[in-house]
């Protein structure tokens, strides 16, 4: 207080509540009092010196007062986390997006301010002490609320402090594996994570061409959308894509999440390639394919014919030893080890030899005839496969337990032997099989690549013409460029010439191939054309290097029609091979069931004689020499089917079994008379006659399929090479109407009519034939039950095809024959159109894409599929509500599990 007057008093109280005080001087009229702990309004005056001032109000406002605070927090709906509050806490950890409403109650307090992220914002006052506010969280940081009180101008401040956290990027893992032998598919597994869950889940590619992109997709792949920690596995068909010789795919997998706030993050995986390799890198691949299976086939029969050793000296052993002891059993042991080995060891060749063909299949020019022969040898490693001796074996070694050998251990060894035999003479057979068949598809390929040299010879001899006429008559300005130009000639001549080297080595591998062949192939020798086609190219490259371009177009050109020649001349040869060799098996399995037929009946005139001989009488002597005779005939029949069957793909190995049962019963039977058993004799000679007539009745369907082979080889005429088209059933009816017509027209009789006639008819016959095949493929290998549509038609063509052979046979050649020839070309055109309609709408129709067995998946890959049914029952058992920290914790405790597990 400060006194102003004459007199100022040296003492001043203050009068209040009842209670006087004195005030403390603080100058020389100055006065000072502090209030302590005021809680409420006080009334006071002042006392000085004998005077009282007037009554004093000091007004007390009390300060803002914070009584409740509660938040409550909405999470952003795609965090599937429930909605919750938070009471009178204001620290907050939420993920990013959160809406936070406080709901606050105070006392003393005119407005509340959130100072949240430098920005202020007012609470709305929604009753009388109660105040809310509603922010989205998108930071981390501190924010404060300032409750303000206007009368006592008075801030009160609390701080708190908000992390925010955010959406992390989606992770992904991929491994894939690349089909390095067809180049056909891809197999990619991965595994995605995320805090909250996905959107979208997809495989992107772009397909180049010399490093250009041609063609770019994307692939939705399988995904759940809430599992937070899932496996994905894809097997990706990408040989559609593959079809041009230095295609390459780019490709990755790539995950978005699904956050709503800040939109979706997508994360990829590294980036794949995948190349078609050239049509070199095949070649090399299938050859060494090839190279590796005949080593291992020779590996196999070498394994083999040691096993049949061993078995060998384990007869001989169990024949003179009464005891069984501990290296009998050894030498045993290893004959079942060797034996379960090459079990293991055939397998892997069939299916080496099954992915080798599958490689041709996709990569080589389709050759029907091959193709099937591969088929047939593929059949006949399966048989042998399946022939195994399991049951025996096991037998084999319940019976070397005992001390001493039995009979029926000397009889299981016998036919452990005897088996073994028969496998080694299959695989001795599959060896020389395999040696041919890849001597005709390297001839085969040798044709073809021949075929590709004859054309870019006659392009480059083109390019050349075409230069000289029209080479300008300034030749000092294009001087340069014509150089540049004539260096690039230089080397594609250079190149052709290389690649025709590389066609005459692998003649010569081939006729090296051939001669080790037991019977080789008659091939022509193609030297003198190989020479000349070398001096040609070698002029054209002379010419060339003197940029004489017409004198080397010259020589191009007589390259390539040398070329071309030898082409055909080895096309020619192709065919001529396979119908030489077809007609020398027939003739050779013709013989053979012959002296068959010719055995039965001796065997069956044998068995009679010795039903009606005792064995005292002399005959039997002479008839049981008879017996060892025939036996060594049949020696000779084996041996002879033995080495038809090393040229023939047809013969199934049922051929080993019948002749080892014809064999046996043979030997019994003699066995039987030694011992002047005539009823077991007979019996036997019963049971070999038996094995006799069903052999010739197996190799007499075989020969009919051989002779169909060849009459539809010789019907068609050339087969098939390179792309040219096969004549159509009408082209071949239409060829032999002109034929009928013009032998109408001429003058012949007698025999030479005769013979003209029957081959007209025999031609007639096969293409009658030929439209058989053709009506059971549009009937579904089914008879026409209504003669409707396709059926009924062609099943009239080949009623009148089967006239019109009876009227040549019967030499009634006149207007009507002419007439039913026509009426028949014009009907089997609505055939072949039909069947052209059938094919195209099979063409169209979509294919379900079925699903690969899980053998053919990499093993690496089935734990994928395993842990993504573990996987959706584990993470089911995280609570939606849980924070991300806690999510994130139990999947590392998960995969920590699935760890421990693998």
């Amino acid at each position: 207080i400060q006194l102003k007057g004459a007199e100022i008093p040296n003492e001043v109280f203050i009068q209040k509540e009842g209670v006087k005080q004195k005030l403390q001087q603080k100058g020389p009229n100055e006065f000072e009092f502090t209030f302590n702990n005021l809680q409420k309004d006080v009334n006071f005056y002042l006392q000085g010196a004998g005077f009282d001032s007037k009554q004093y109000l000091l007004e007390i406002f009390e300060k803002p007062r914070l009584q409740d605070m509660n938040i409550d927090l909405n999470y952003p709906a795609y965090t599937k986390a429930a909605s919750e509050r938070i009471s009178n806490s204001g620290n907050l950890i939420v993920p990013e997006g959160t809406k936070a409403k406080w709901l606050i109650q105070s006392k003393a307090t005119d407005e509340i301010a959130l100072i949240l992220a430098e920005d202020s914002s007012q609470f709305e006052k929604i009753g009388e002490e109660t105040y809310s506010i509603e922010q989205q969280l998108r930071k981390t940081g501190k924010y404060q609320l300032e409750l303000t009180n206007h009368k006592a101008n008075f801030i009160q401040k609390f701080n708190y402090n908000v992390e925010v956290i955010k959406d992390k990027f989606p992770d992904i893992k991929v491994e894939v594996i690349n089909d390095s032998s067809f180049f056909q598919q891809v197999a990619i597994a991965g595994e995605i994570s995320d805090d909250y869950g996905f959107t979208n889940l997809q495989l992107v590619y772009e397909k180049k061409l010399a490093g250009t992109t041609v063609d770019q997709g994307r692939i939705n792949l399988d995904f759940s959308a809430s599992n937070l920690n899932q496996k994905f596995f894809k097997v990706w068909q990408i040989d559609s894509l593959l079809k041009e010789e230095g295609v390459a795919i780019e490709y990755y997998v790539a995950v978005s999440d699904n956050d709503e706030i800040n939109g979706a993050k997508t994360s990829k995986s590294a980036i794949q390639y995948f190349q078609l390799p050239d049509r070199q890198e095949i070649n090399e691949s299938i050859r060494k394919s090839s190279q590796n299976t005949e080593i291992q086939l020779d590996k196999n029969i070498a394994v083999s014919t040691n096993t049949r050793e061993k078995l060998d000296k384990l007869e001989e052993i169990l024949k003179t030893q009464q005891t069984i002891d501990w290296e009998d059993k050894k030498l045993l042991e290893e004959i079942l080890e060797q034996t379960i080995e090459r079990q293991k060891a055939l397998e892997k060749i069939k299916e080496q030899s099954k992915t080798n063909q599958a490689k041709r299949d996709r990569f080589k020019q389709q050759n029907p005839e091959l193709d099937e022969k591969a088929d047939q040898l593929q059949s006949l490693m399966e048989e042998m496969l399946k022939d195994e001796d399991d049951e025996l074996l096991e037998k084999i070694k319940s019976l070397m337990e005992q001390q001493e050998p039995s009979d029926e251990l000397r009889e299981s060894i016998q036919k452990l032997n005897k088996n073994e035999k028969n496998k080694l003479k299959e695989m001795e057979r599959l060896m020389e099989l395999f040696k041919r068949l890849e001597i005709q598809y390297d001839l085969n390929e040798v044709g073809e690549n021949l075929k590709e040299l004859v054309k870019e010879q006659e392009k480059l001899a083109e390019e050349n013409s075409e230069s000289t006429d029209n080479q300008e008559d300034n030749q000092e300005n294009a001087e340069n460029p014509s150089a540049e130009k004539q260096a690039e000639k230089i080397e594609k001549q250079k190149a052709v010439n290389q690649s025709f080297d590389q066609i005459q080595k692998e003649l010569r591998a081939i006729e090296k191939r051939n001669q080790s062949l037991k019977q080789p192939n008659p091939l022509n020798d193609t030297r003198e054309q190989e020479n000349e086609i070398d001096i040609s190219q070698q002029n054209s490259l002379q010419e060339l290097q003197k940029n004489n371009e017409k004198g080397a177009a010259q020589q191009q050109k007589q390259s390539s029609e040398q070329m071309k020649k030898m082409s055909e001349m080895m096309s020619s040869m192709q065919m001529n091979m396979e119908m030489e060799m077809l007609q020398e098996n027939i003739d050779d399995l013709r013989d053979i069931v012959d002296n068959l037929l010719k055995l039965s009946f001796r065997q069956e005139g044998l068995m009679k004689d010795f039903r009606a001989v005792d064995p005292s009488d002399p005959r039997f002597i002479m008839l049981s020499e008879k017996q060892l005779a025939m036996k060594d005939d049949a020696v000779i029949i084996e041996d002879s089917l033995n080495s038809l069957a090393e040229r023939v793909f047809q013969l199934k190995t049922f051929i080993n079994k019948e002749i080892d049962q014809m064999n046996e019963s043979m030997d019994k039977s003699i066995s039987a008379l030694k011992e002047r058993d005539n009823s077991t004799a007979v019996g036997q000679q019963q049971f070999a006659m038996t094995s006799m007539n069903n052999l010739a009745l197996m190799l007499d369907d075989v020969l009919q399929q051989m002779q169909m082979q060849m009459q539809a080889s010789s019907g068609m005429g050339k087969p098939q090479q390179g792309n040219e088209q096969q004549p159509s059933l009408s082209d071949l009816q239409e060829s032999l109407n002109q034929q009928t017509q013009q032998l109408s027209k001429e003058q012949r009789s007698g025999r030479e009519l005769s013979e003209k006639l029957g081959e007209l008819a025999g031609e007639q016959m096969r293409i009658r034939q030929m439209m058989e095949e053709m009506h059971k493929e549009m009937q579904g290998g089914k008879e026409s039950e209504d003669g409707s549509e396709n059926g009924g038609s062609g099943g009239d063509i080949i009623e009148e095809m089967e006239k019109i052979e009876e009227d040549l046979v019967n030499k009634r050649i006149n207007r009507q024959l002419i007439e039913r020839q026509k009426r028949i070309v014009t009907r089997l055109l609505e055939a072949e159109k039909a069947q052209q309609e059938q094919e195209e709408e099979d063409e169209r129709k979509g294919n379900t894409a079925s699903d690969y067995e899980r053998s053919n998946l990499p093993n690496a890959f089935e734990e994928y599929l395993k842990q993504k049914q573990k996987e959706i029952e584990q993470l089911q058992n995280v609570p939606p509500s849980f924070s991300p920290y806690y999510k994130n914790e139990i999947n590392k405790y998960y995969n920590r599990l699935k760890s421990q597990e693998i």
